[in-house]
């Protein structure tokens, strides 16, 4: 299915990204505790490195206050990004998966 738009809402457009980066990031920071844990200095804090079991629980606890603010940097400029290309012409959004029918069921 196919939708195309003059402007995208900004509320959407905050949804779709914190939940990519929300869920994007999880992987990350979860794959820099790990390495922590043995020794790797991929997590650190008040600029020295966080090691062992302490590195994967900084690094959890680290990963939502990343997410929210990278997502709001992102969105301040992409808002921008987006308005400014509402005066060229419309955005096309492709859904892949379901079918109108089946949305319109839900």
């Amino acid at each position: 299915m196919i939708v195309t738009a003059d402007k995208i809402s900004k509320g959407s457009y905050f949804k779709l990204l914190i939940t990519s980066i929300f869920f994007g990031f999880f992987f990350f920071f979860l794959l820099c505790g790990i390495a922590a844990i043995y020794g790797a200095h991929t997590v650190s804090w008040n600029g020295k490195p966080v090691t062992g079991i302490n590195g994967l629980f900084t690094a959890i606890l680290m990963w939502p206050f990343f997410s929210l603010f990278f997502s709001c940097f992102l969105w301040v400029f992409g808002s921008f990004g987006l308005w400014l290309y509402s005066f060229y012409k419309p955005l096309t959004i492709r859904f892949k998966g379901k079918t109108e029918s089946q949305l319109t069921d839900a």
